[in-house]
């Protein structure tokens, strides 16, 4: 079985500094000295930033190790890669929730190494079951109130102004025509909890006055019209019918971007124009005259079990939003008809769960692509604009333009990073089914999500430093591309064991769009439709881009157009490039591709084939890891040694 190595880089010098460089000052300049080792932990990963100084000649490389506290033997972990300061960076996968964990990192120099380790705990959940007060808000209660069971609060905001640490807001079934703002923290064992107490809590924000109302005026054309005062980005008819907004009434009269309903505000009056001629007379139509739900600025609180609905007057509109909050969580909400994100981590906000929350939208992922780009309505179910430590994970996005996006700053290098975007789920997407981009993209890291009915899989376009690591992802039923490069994306991007097929023509597993660098392909099963299943036919790749022990297999095209040049077999492409060489080509032969099992049948080549990866495919079924995301297993046992660790050096 083969095992990944990288060769460090060979520097060519004149002869006068050659001399320089055996002199006594130099080669201690060449020797690397470990300074501050920085761990960052997240529930089953651990973020490694250590800095060093030395190695002037840089021909240093560095990799990591770890154990639980009180295991007498190392594991081996990822390679680290070079990012400034100067420091290396990588990551710990893996590791159990609530454990404390030692992590050494290693820098091998030919000149004179260096290590350093430290102790971290990785993060627990918050405290499920509250310790404190519990204080009620039900539909026939009021603010006047105690909020005690028999005499509830009215607002869910009045609860919260007299709630403390440890004390649960519980709110029963009903629609609540407002919104929320924590005005208090909670500690970190005494979080505030703020519950929905069972099915049908609803939170609403649209104006009730819009609901069954009977003096809409028929403009003609399909139009109606009511008067309207104030802001708003979203229009609702009859709970699931989103309009789509239009610059003008004229624009809405000729269907402007081939959208033939919609909405728009002018002189004073509200405009729309529902499918099929439907007249608004006497049915609900949900207008947005709340910006976001529930806003979480504090630290410490937990928010379970609401169904968020017809929020957004603003750019900054979401369902539930964490603005500057910190080790909060959302957990098991339903968002959905929002004129804005879903969920929103913004401004600062860090350490933060988003877990089993339901975020969909019935209309923007069916219309136009180009009606919606650049348009109000290019949302995404779950925005991570904050900084590090937060984890989203175990959601479903359903129907909006984007999935989950990450990223967004690149002035700071802690933007998203040393989070965990994991085991997620995306349908019928318009656009992007995830996306890290415009962020240094330091130890962000994306495993095990479903990605099904989107324009491209994923999008890197761009990250400026990394490492970011994709791994063990499924991209099915992709209407475009699989991995999307542009911008002058340069960050060392490390994309191992996914699995990428659909069976629309016109699918590419990788599909640049600009120019893209540093992005390490392993252990992928890649299958093109009509395009390729590496495509870079203008030459966008530029420099550091590789791709090793890939299974590779293109149905109604040749196999790889690298640098515009068409390979049909993978050992042409070995024998021009280097690359692939332990890489196959073939039939993956899965379960059944088209229904979404990509289990791999019997006689798979991709079985037991994968390239070694330290701290990534350790652990294994058969005599070895298998080429993709979902591991068959083999007929023998695991007898083969973890390979020898090899580092990247930076290109």
């Amino acid at each position: 079985m083969p095992e990944e190595t990288h060769r460090p880089m060979t520097l060519r010098l004149p002869l006068t500094l050659l001399l320089l460089v055996a002199a006594g000052p130099a080669a201690a300049q060449n020797a690397s000295s470990a300074g501050a080792l920085e761990l960052y932990p997240t529930f089953h990963s651990v973020g490694v930033r250590l800095a060093f100084s030395g190695d002037a000649n840089l021909n240093a490389t560095a990799r990591v190790e770890w154990r639980q506290t009180g295991s007498p033997e190392w594991r081996a972990g990822t390679f680290l890669t070079r990012i400034p300061g100067p420091r290396w960076a990588g990551s710990v996968f893996w590791l159990p929730s609530g454990a404390d964990v030692e992590v050494r990192a290693v820098i091998e120099d030919p000149d004179g190494g260096a290590s350093a380790t430290g102790t971290v705990r990785t993060r627990a959940p918050l405290p499920a079951a509250p310790g404190g007060v519990t204080r009620w808000v039900a539909p026939g209660g009021s603010d006047a109130n105690p909020g005690t069971s028999a005499a509830p609060f009215a607002t869910i905001q009045a609860a919260l102004n007299v709630a403390q640490p440890g004390d649960e807001v519980r709110v029963r079934p009903g629609v609540y025509y407002q919104s929320f703002d924590t005005p208090r923290s909670g500690t970190a064992s005494a979080p505030i909890h703020i519950v929905a107490d069972g099915p049908g809590v609803v939170l609403d924000g649209s104006d009730p006055a819009f609901l069954g109302r009977t003096d809409w005026r028929d403009e003609g054309g399909g139009i109606w019209s009511v008067p309207f005062s104030g802001a708003t980005r979203l229009v609702v008819v009859d709970s699931t019918m989103r309009l789509y907004r239009q610059s003008s009434l004229a624009s809405l009269q000729a269907n402007a971007n081939g959208m033939t309903q919609g909405w728009a505000l002018e002189g004073g009056r509200l405009y729309v124009k529902p499918e099929g001629g439907l007249d608004p007379n006497g049915r609900p139509v949900h207008v947005a005259r709340y910006d976001v739900g529930g806003l979480v600025d504090v630290a410490y609180v937990r928010v379970v079990g609401f169904e968020v609905r017809y929020f957004g007057t603003t750019a900054a509109a979401a369902g539930l939003s964490l603005r500057g909050a910190t080790g909060c969580e959302l957990i098991g909400n339903s968002i959905h008809g929002i004129g804005g994100k879903g969920i929103f981590l913004r401004v600062g906000a860090a350490d933060n769960l988003v877990e089993w929350n339901v975020c969909r939208d019935t209309r923007i992922g069916g219309w136009p692509w180009a009606a919606t780009k650049g348009h109000e309505e290019e949302l995404q179910g779950i925005s991570n604009r904050g900084l590090r430590g937060n984890v989203i994970r175990y959601n479903t996005v359903r129907g909006t333009f984007d999935g989950i996006d990450a990223g967004g700053d690149a002035t700071n290098e802690n933007a998203a990073a040393d989070c965990d975007l994991h085991d997620n789920r995306v349908f019928g997407v318009a656009d992007d089914a995830l996306e890290t981009e415009d962020f240094a993209g330091i130890n962000m890291r994306v495993y095990r999500n479903w990605a099904e009915d989107m324009l491209n899989g994923m999008s890197i376009s761009p990250n400026f430093t990394g490492p970011t690591y994709v791994l063990y992802n499924t991209f099915h039923e992709s209407r475009k591309g699989g991995f999307k490069f542009s911008l002058d994306t340069v960050g060392e991007t490390f994309i191992y064991h996914n699995t990428l097929a659909s069976t629309r023509s016109g699918f590419g597993p990788v599909y640049p769009s600009g120019r893209w660098s540093n992005k390490h392909f392993r252990n992928n099963i890649m299958v093109g439709r009509g395009q390729p299943a590496i495509g870079d036919d203008a030459g966008e790749s530029q420099t550091g881009n590789d791709f090793d022990g890939d299974l590779l297999h293109a149905i109604g095209y040749s196999l790889v157009v690298w640098k515009g040049v068409v390979y049909s077999t993978i050992g042409a492409f070995r024998s021009a490039t280097g690359f692939e060489l332990n890489g196959r080509a073939g039939d993956p032969l899965f379960v059944n591709a088209a229904a979404g099992n990509y289990a791999l049948g019997a006689g798979s080549p991709a079985i037991d084939a994968a390239v070694r990866l330290p701290g990534i495919n350790d652990q294994y079924a058969g005599n070895g890891p298998d080429i993709g995301a979902w591991e068959s297993g083999g007929t023998g046992p695991d007898t083969t040694p973890p390979a020898a660790i090899r580092d990247l050096n930076a290109q």
